[in-house]
């Protein structure tokens, strides 16, 4: 809750100042949102959590607790293999979903609130490509999988852990999924679990945060590009 209000903050501040500058309506909400709730709103609750843990900026000890270390070669072959298993554990995610079909809607889920936007203003895919790789990703990854699994990790089995965190990261994920049928919104959330369960599950394995927040962002952007090259 404190990174949605902080992120909601920051999001009207730098709205307000995009609209200073006569920027069209529709991209000043998608910019304004993607950098300050990833950045303020994600990325700064985790840090704030940490300086408070220790009374102050311990680098050595927010290295430790997070496992952020240089990206050695087999970090990078985790990261090329693992955003092609992102997009596999996708798939079979809505096979599984479209051969149960446990809400009556197949695998059609709500649509993200913001790729709504983009397809009606297509250039925010590109504006959101670079966002993707070097906010959202990082700094989704650092709140749920370097702050919340790790601390979690600290009371529970990693198997746990890793549940417990991905949980969190679709439940923060309801308000842009809201729609008119409870089944769809489920099906995406079930989305986003998935997914989250899959970073999650790569953060241990590899012991790096970079390889998940760098997967993730990947990911993102890879989603925004095919929609881009679809609706421009």
């Amino acid at each position: 809750m404190g990174g949605w209000l902080t992120g909601l903050a920051a999001t009207l501040g730098v709205e307000g100042q995009l609209l200073l500058l006569d920027v069209e309506a529709a991209a000043v909400r998608q910019i304004a949102s993607s950098v300050a709730f990833n950045v303020v709103g994600a990325g700064g609750l985790a840090l704030t959590y940490l300086i408070v843990r220790r009374n102050g900026f311990d680098w050595d000890y927010i290295r430790s607790f997070l496992r952020i270390r240089k990206p050695t070669v087999w970090d990078l072959g985790w990261i090329v293999l693992g955003l092609v298993g992102a997009f596999v554990v996708l798939v079979g995610y809505q096979a599984l979903v479209e051969f149960l079909d446990p809400f009556g809607v197949g695998s059609e889920g709500e649509t993200h609130s913001g790729i709504e936007r983009g397809r009606e203003l297509p250039v925010l895919f590109l504006v959101g490509i670079p966002i993707a790789i070097l906010l959202t990703g990082p700094g989704e990854e650092l709140l749920y999988r370097g702050v919340v699994q790790s601390r979690l990790g600290e009371t529970f089995p990693a198997p746990l852990a890793v549940l417990l965190a991905a949980l969190v990261f679709a439940a923060v994920h309801v308000p842009v999924y809201m729609g008119d049928q409870l089944g769809t919104m489920l099906v995406s959330l079930g989305t986003v679990a998935t997914l989250g369960l899959y970073f999650g599950v790569l953060y241990e394995l590899s012991g790096n945060l970079l390889v998940p927040a760098l997967i993730h962002g990947g990911y993102n952007a890879l989603v925004y590009l095919t929609n881009f090259l679809e609706y421009a």
